[in-house]
Formats: C-alpha cells, structure tokens, sequence
C-alpha cells in the first residue's frame, strides 16, 4: 500500500521547471524514475545538468543520480530511453542492488527531489542547492508478506506452535526475517499491541518462512490472547511488514456449549441464584414506572471487590427497557470466571445480578 504526495518547488532559475504529476501515486522503480517533463520557458534550447536526489527521512538511506542533456523550447517528455546514461551513487550497496536488480524501494517515507541547472560552456556553473520540484510518498507492502498459521482469531492447543508465512517477492530466497510475539492487552487493538509492548519473543535472523515458537522463550499461557508479526529484511534493509495477526492457547475441556444469543434477563424479579451466561455481553430487561431513570452498573469478583475500576451508566426511560451491555471489548474478564453486576437504580436501591462470563472467542 503506499500514499504520494507531491508538490513543485521552484528553483532559483524559473524559466526552467519540473512536471513531476507523471508518477503521482506509482512507487518508484528503475523503470519510471524518470518519467517527468522539463519546461523550458527560455525560448531556446538550453544545456543542462540533472540532478535526481531520493532520500529516506529516518533511515537515512539514499542515492542519487546525475545526467547531462539538452532540453528544447517548451515541454520536454524524459523517459529512461531519451537520456544518456546516468551516473548513479548510492549509500549502500544492498539499496543498490534492491532498485536497480529488482525494480524495489524499501518501506519507509521518502523524498524524492529533481534539480535541473543550466550549464554556460566554459563558465562554473553556479551551485543551485534548491530543487526545482519534489515529491513524497510512503511505502507500506503489507500485502507482499501473508501471515499463514496460526490463522487470525486462530484457537489452539500447542503451548509452541509453528508460525508460518508465505512472501511474494521474486527474490524471497535472498531475505531474512524478523518475527515478533507479543501479549494483546486490555484496551489494545493488535497493531498497538505489537507496537507497544515488550515481546514474549523476538528472533530478527529467521532465514526460513517458518520457525516454531521455542521452549526457551517466554512460556505462552492458556487464555492469554498473543500477537504476531513478520518484517522482511535485504541484506539488513526493511522491505515490507505483514498484518498483526492474533492467536489464543485454549484447553478443549474449557471449551463450552452454550447459546450465543442469550435472552433478556429482568434483574428487578431476580429471587436468589441464576444460571446466567454472559457470552461477551449482558443483556437486561428492566421495566421502569418513571418518566426518566439511570442505571449505574459495576462488575464485581466472586469475593465481592470491584472487577475493575470503571462504573457504567445506561439511561432508561418509562416502561419496557431492553439493555445490551457490552463486556468483551470494555473490561478483561476471565473465561468460565463467575461475576456479579451490582446494578444501582436512581433512587439508590441495589440489585446482585451473578453470571458466568463466556469468552465469545471459546465457545464450540
């Protein structure tokens, strides 16, 4: 996936521009780097040096290129084929290899700036630092690694499961790999999970498309939802990552048969204990003789403290009132765990509702 932006820039000497517009939106290769246009608004043809710079704002990786042509009146078409060869300079070698073998720019922001200068025979040449058009784009090849297995929202059984994918680059057998695992937390989407916490494992030199998780790793536990993810490197530079994907280690005995679409439950009747099953969700009946009310609710362990520290407020009018309370993405609660919801009415009186809670990722 990549987003281009680009904008002119003009240079010192404005009789003589840059059309950059022709790669709007197209990642750059050895085959269309050069596709832009040269304006030349001097009304003859003029001798001129070009000068090509792309540059990676974080990495620091860039190369550059430099030619010599003449450009005529008005529009100018470059193309690979109308110019000479140009002199190519590059900060690496791999970076070198990368563009101009495999027609491929890493991941990352880039900048990519063409100076053109007039050249007067047999005078120096002025030094012209500022270009005359620029362009930025970010490339993101999310779609060039697919994580394999475990499959995203995969149930397993294996405390070290095998962790594959697939790449489709042409020259996959020349890459390493750096694959991550971490833990998924309360709150977090796995892209932030991935990013932000500390990995239960990390092996930066995969040389395989697949590796099992090792006994000598932080041990993986039951329940614990993990993320995963693959970069791929050429020799030492970021080529592309693959999507965050998740995975939980479950026990088939824990696994339960319960439906998924519960009933309504009306608290306010409630007369001592319940089979109630929260399957990542609550849902309430609560018939109310007033015009306008609030329900305050928190969740509480078994022993009577408060399961987390948030209190949840639904507001309910006269009459027949259906509540769907949404657990699994609010508060980490633990499978098969029995809880309780201390549901506070406007005028202060206090209904127990007990429940087991259901993962809804767990059931058969």
């Amino acid at each position: 996936m990549s987003f281009f932006l680009s904008g002119k820039v003009q240079a010192q000497n404005t009789s003589i521009g840059v059309d950059m517009s022709l790669i709007d939106g197209i990642e750059l290769n050895a085959d269309n780097i050069f596709n832009y246009r040269i304006d030349n608004r001097t009304g003859q043809s003029q001798q001129v040096e070009v000068v090509g710079r792309v540059y990676y704002r974080r990495s620091g990786l860039n190369f550059s290129y430099r030619y010599n042509t003449t450009v005529q009146p008005g529009q100018n078409n470059i193309s690979r084929n109308s110019i000479p060869t140009p002199t190519w300079i590059f900060s690496e070698n791999a970076l070198r290899e990368l563009f101009l073998t495999y027609n491929k720019l890493p991941q990352g922001t880039y900048e990519y700036c063409i100076t053109v200068t007039p050249k007067k025979p047999g005078a120096e040449q002025p030094d012209v630092n500022e270009p005359s058009a620029c362009a930025y784009q970010t490339v993101e090849d999310i779609f060039l690694i697919n994580l394999v297995t475990p499959e995203n929202d995969a149930k397993i059984y294996e405390y070290n499961p095998m962790l594959a994918w697939v790449v489709n680059y042409p020259f996959a057998s020349e890459l390493t790999y750096k694959l991550r695992v971490a833990e998924l937390k309360e709150g977090q989407n796995p892209q932030n999970a991935i990013t932000r916490n500390n990995p239960m494992y990390k092996d930066d030199h995969v040389m395989t498309t697949g590796t099992v998780y090792p006994v000598t790793a932080k041990p993986l536990q039951k329940w614990q939802p993990y993320v995963w993810t693959v970069d791929a490197y050429y020799k030492g530079i970021l080529l592309g990552g693959a999507e965050v994907w998740k995975f939980t280690i479950v026990d088939d005995s824990e696994l339960v048969a319960v439906p998924k679409d519960q009933s309504y439950y009306e608290f306010e009747k409630h007369i001592g204990d319940t089979r109630l099953y929260a399957v990542g969700e609550v849902k309430l009946k609560y018939i109310s003789d007033l015009n306008s009310d609030t329900l305050s609710i928190k969740i509480l362990k078994n022993d009577g403290e408060a399961a987390n520290s948030r209190t949840f407020t639904f507001p309910v009018r006269l009459g027949d009132n259906r509540i769907i309370f949404e657990i699994y993405d609010k508060v980490n609660l633990k499978h098969k765990e029995r809880y309780s919801l201390k549901i506070i009415r406007g005028d202060k009186k206090e209904f127990i509702v007990p429940f087991t809670y259901i993962n809804p990722l767990f059931i058969k």
